[in-house]
């Protein structure tokens, strides 16, 4: 009778039970990280559209008495962006210093972060009041750098911060005030 061969498992190489080099496990740490596979939330939450919806009031209401003080209409509406874009900033730098003064250090560099990713708006819808375009270009450059920095922390530091949802929010909410166009009288 002919003998009855089973196969057998192949052994696993010595590459495979390996612990990877330093290297090695960076440069994968890296490819996961890169922004390549980065993809915002796209669904956001009846929290999030009531928020948008009371700041999209908010800067309707503040658009006009802008207007009523004499303000021409497109400096009125970057206005209302650089005054946004100022508050945003206030709030991130008003938590990081409670971060920082209560000890809590990874949460105040994911705030640091932030900052970082909204630095330059706020001077650059101060220096080119009027100009619609510039000032959507501006607002939308620091929320998808925003976004960015907020989805690698999310990755990095799974607890995150509410804080990067609340200012995406916003500057969303900005970016769809800057496009709208203004009612013409009749």
């Amino acid at each position: 009778m002919p003998e009855i061969r089973t196969l057998r498992p192949a052994r696993p190489s010595i590459q495979e039970h390996a612990p990877l080099s330093r290297e090695e496990a960076a440069r994968r740490r890296a490819m996961l990280l890169h922004p390549s596979n980065f993809k915002p939330s796209t669904s956001p939450g009846s929290e999030a559209d009531r928020m948008a919806e009371e700041l999209g009031s908010r800067f309707d209401c503040l658009h006009e008495d802008l207007v009523c003080r004499g303000l021409p209409e497109n400096e009125a509406r970057t206005e209302v962006a650089r005054i946004a874009a100022r508050e945003v900033w206030d709030g991130f730098a008003s938590q990081l210093r409670r971060h920082r003064a209560a000890g809590r250090q990874m949460d105040a560099n994911v705030l640091a972060v932030a900052l970082t990713s909204i630095q330059g708006m706020t001077l650059a819808l101060l220096r080119h009041q009027g100009d619609l375009a510039y000032a959507s270009r501006a607002v939308s450059t620091a929320l998808r750098r925003l976004q960015y920095n907020g989805g690698l922390l999310d990755r990095l530091h799974p607890h995150g911060s509410p804080a990067f949802k609340d200012a995406a929010v916003t500057l969303q909410t900005v970016e769809a005030f800057l496009g709208r166009r203004p009612p013409t009288p009749s």
